[in-house]
């Protein structure tokens, strides 16, 4: 795993850096996840010199690669002037990680991989390009121009209880149903075998002088002499050998608790049987990868360069970027992590893949360094005219100005949401026929679920459920303030008695408010008194206060002291604050937001913004080690607000996240790395000092 990681940051490392010759046309339409690095624009606000003097480039992040340190970036033989590329797909029951790169020097490049992985890697020569097997899950094909990365991972290896229950078997895939041949004769590892079939053969082990089921050798009866007097005289009794006792005590122990040469036989098995399974993920892992580089390197794809629900939303110009399709992710992974439960290895469901007939959302980030911001565009629409239509309906909403009152310049933060409630709860119906229907078995009754899901329709009421929370919230952070709160520990005398201790420590209290708009005050307030009737009973203390409810706290025992709850004007609140409740029954406005927060709420359906500074001061002196509180002050000095907003513009909901910068910075690139070298450096520094005092 350590190493599948460390090949995958060398990959993104490098990726980062790079360009390449129109790759995006190697990019198959299977793809669900695609990464682009835009490599002129990233050494434009970068340069590789620049990069190679990051000490944690060159003294950790090599290291931990196994790159010699004196090793330039430049000289890793990749073109970095143009476009890279990673995607991730599922292809042939295996999850596949590729990366496209665009070389510059080939042998440069070759030499990279051998520095890393010695001679651990096989070259083979294919049809057209070298291919290097760095290990049974990670392969690498390139020619003159153009390198592909494939990290693979079967997903059907099978649960040793295949073997145990062979009834259960299916077919998955080309690999079929294992075998079990009874035959007693040891198996050697193997190397990978050359058919699907894979026979598995229990082995033979050397048996001890107790047998399964054997009973204890009875004694023949004692010889007898006759007397003088007509008397026998008994034989002398004779004394068990001592490895005859052992072996009439294991008779008897293996009777009473199971016999150990079962156990061997069943741990061996279990042993055998993955390393099987490693031989056929190994195969299968070689297959794909394989296929993936040939039909790449030889040109043999489908590609989605020209694909609307990928050139519509990812922006050319970004500096990097991230387009999602969202439907793959959903249907082709849902498989792959149910693989493990029992309704997926025993309930047949290993053939039956999940699918879906129609054009799901796709959303895209595009990133930007400025600067002195980094800006992130997000965009999300679906081709399919009927999920188009739905989206823009659940984005036809906007925020009450009710709310604004909450928000006071001099907050910590808040988050604003404001949608079509009752277009939203449509929605779920379609998506519940979607997913319905691509689910194994419930396929087979696609046209009785979906009779059925219409009648659910017609039974709800989303107008009243509309009524209820037509969608508009507000939470708003107004300050964190230190607080001692009492727990209990435990702790244990020589003879392990538990013993009960009270203990005090500082946590932060948060001071904060959410406000929700409902058209259904009367039901909303039977709902806020209902906890009266069992507060007693309960043993908690919630009491009417006259126009509002209080959920009050034991004095120490949680970092807030009072939850108070009102239902007034058609608001719905819940609040650790006081004078907010206050403002509200005597209908004063306690806050005003400022004129970019209002403009920023009544114009987007969600809109976010986060005082970094100000809530950094609040965490800092909860941090505990010196290294943390280093991390936390240098975040201070370059750290700025953070600020989101999402609407929908042009038929595509689209949102900007900014995240501003501070500090001496060339642009906001150059302060992610600076960023990463300052805390790799703080917490180098703290190794070492514990270091010296654990010596």
């Amino acid at each position: 795993m350590k190493k599948h990681l460390a090949t995958s940051a060398l990959l993104i490392c490098i990726a980062f850096l790079s360009n390449a010759q129109n790759l995006i046309s190697k990019i198959p339409q299977s793809a669900s996840i695609v990464v682009k690095y835009a490599g002129e624009n990233f050494t434009k606000n970068i340069s590789v010199q620049k990069i190679d003097s990051y000490h944690f480039i060159k003294n950790d992040f090599f290291k931990m690669l196994h790159i010699d340190t004196l090793t330039s970036i430049q000289n890793l033989g990749v073109n970095f002037e143009q476009d890279a590329y990673q995607y991730i797909t599922n292809e042939d029951t295996s999850l596949n990680f590729v990366t496209l790169l665009p070389l510059k020097n080939k042998e440069q490049f070759l030499r990279t991989l051998k520095s890393k992985y010695n001679s651990a890697g096989k070259f083979e020569k294919k049809n057209g390009y070298d291919f290097y097997t760095v290990s049974p899950e990670t392969y690498v094909g390139f020619t003159e121009t153009t390198a592909v990365i494939v990290n693979s991972t079967y997903q059907n290896r099978r649960s040793y209880y295949d073997y145990l229950y062979p009834s259960y078997n299916t077919e998955s895939d080309s690999v079929k149903v294992i075998e079990v041949a009874p035959v007693e004769e040891t198996v050697p590892v193997m190397d990978m075998p050359a058919a699907d079939t894979v026979k598995f053969t229990p082995p033979k082990i050397v048996k001890d002088k107790i047998k399964k089921g054997q009973q204890p050798v009875k004694k023949k009866p004692t010889a007898t002499k006759p007397t003088a007097k007509g008397k026998t005289k008994p034989k002398p009794k004779t004394q068990r050998a001592p490895m005859e006792e052992v072996m009439e005590d294991a008779v008897i122990s293996t009777r009473k608790y199971g016999n150990p040469y079962n156990d061997s036989i069943e741990n061996r098995k279990r042993e055998l049987w993955q390393e099987q399974q490693d031989m056929i993920a190994r195969k299968k892992q070689l297959a794909v990868a394989e296929t993936i580089i040939t039909a790449t390197l030889n040109n043999n794809i489908k590609s989605v360069e020209n694909q609307v629900n990928y050139t519509k939303i990812v922006d050319p110009a970004a500096h990097a970027s991230i387009w999602i399709k969202n439907e793959n992710i959903f249907n082709q992974y849902k498989n792959y992590f149910s693989m493990g439960s029992y309704f997926y290895n025993y309930g047949g469901y290993r053939n039956r893949y999940y699918t879906d007939t129609t054009d799901g959302f796709n959303s895209a980030i595009n990133i930007f360094f400025e600067k002195d911001k980094m800006r992130m565009n997000q965009k999300t629409f679906s081709t399919n005219a009927e999920l188009a239509q739905l989206g823009t309906a659940v984005m036809n909403s906007k925020q009450n100005t009710a709310l604004l009152n909450y928000i006071n310049p001099d907050n910590i933060g808040y988050f604003s949401m404001s949608i079509n409630t009752e277009a939203m709860a449509n929605y779920y119906y379609t998506f519940l026929k979607k997913y319905m229907n691509s689910t194994p078995y419930m396929n087979e009754y696609s046209d009785a679920i979906n009779v059925y899901i219409d009648l659910l329709e017609i039974l709800i009421d989303e107008k009243g459920i509309a009524d209820l929370m037509p969608g508009n919230y507000l939470f708003v952070m107004h300050d964190m303030k230190n607080k001692l709160v009492t727990y209990t520990d435990y702790d244990y005398d020589k003879e392990f008695n538990k013993k009960e201790i009270k203990k005090t420590k500082n946590e932060l209290s948060p001071n904060f408010t959410f406000v929700m708009e409902t058209k259904k005050e009367a039901f909303m307030k039977k709902v806020a008194n209902l906890p009266l009737k069992y507060a007693k009973k309960e043993g908690y203390n919630y009491k009417d206060k006259g126009g509002y409810y209080e959920l009050a706290f034991k004095d120490g025992e949680m970092p807030i002291s009072s939850l108070y709850f009102m239902i007034k004007d058609g608001k719905g609140i819940v609040s650790t604050s006081m004078d907010v409740i206050t403002s509200t029954l005597n209908n004063t406005a306690l806050y005003a937001p400022s004129e970019e927060a209002k403009n920023s709420i009544l114009s987007n359906n969600y809109s976010l913004n986060i005082n970094s500074k100000k809530l950094l001061e609040k965490i800092g002196p909860e941090l505990s080690s010196n290294a943390n509180k280093k991390v936390n002050d240098y975040l201070l000095e370059n750290f700025g607000d953070i600020k989101m907003e999402s609407s929908l513009k042009d038929g595509i909901i689209q949102g900007t996240t900014t995240v501003n910068i501070k500090g001496n910075h060339a642009n906001s690139l150059e302060f992610l790395f600076n960023m990463m070298d300052a805390i790799n450096t703080i917490m180098e520094k703290e190794r070492q000092e514990e270091a010296k005092k654990i010596n």
